[in-house]
């Protein structure tokens, strides 16, 4: 399905007791989605929804979001994906390439890896270059299976999966 003017940046998961949906960003709009106050939620039947987020929590790394409008979860039960939306425009009033990232602290397993020094896109996926305070650069990939976390707030990222790739850089030392 085609959606003219706005542009998928994650899924609608499951609601708690509370009332807060989970939600899941690309890692790419995580960023955008931080500062969002209102997104489109596209159902798979062609029915499109524009809420408001009232309310945020992180818990277990996992964002949550609460909506101010009625409905959004009866209408969830009936549809397989609820994909999460903003439009074209909004992405365009934003920067959407990685320089806001530049200066973000790296931390990896509860430790700090280092500083965002650089980004680059090798033809698939954008890659983070990290350095460290012995000047080590690390090159990792900015896709989901490596970003846990990114905090516009405090200017951290949180890797996850990225042993293999941190053991490679050192060792070549």
């Amino acid at each position: 399905m085609n959606y003219p003017g706005l542009v998928g940046i994650g899924r609608l998961g499951g609601r708690d007791a509370e009332g807060f949906h989970h939600v899941m960003i690309k890692p790419e709009y995580r960023t955008v989605f931080s500062e969002l106050e209102e997104v489109y939620l596209i159902f798979n039947s062609d029915r499109v929804f524009y809420v408001t987020i009232c309310e945020r929590k992180q818990s277990d790394r996992k964002t949550w979001i609460k909506l101010k409008e009625d409905g959004v979860a009866e209408e969830q039960k009936l549809h397989k994906e609820v994909i999460i939306a903003m439009a074209e425009d909004s992405l365009a009033e934003t920067d959407d390439s990685l320089e806001g990232l530049i200066g973000y602290l790296v931390y990896y397993e509860g430790s700090l890896l280092g500083k965002v020094d650089d980004y680059f896109f090798n033809g698939a996926q954008d890659v983070l270059q990290i350095l460290d305070s012995a000047e080590t650069e690390y090159l990792i990939p900015y896709v989901d299976y490596y970003i846990a976390n990114v905090d516009a707030v405090e200017k951290t990222i949180r890797l996850q999966n990225a042993a293999d790739l941190i053991n490679l850089y050192l060792g070549e030392k």
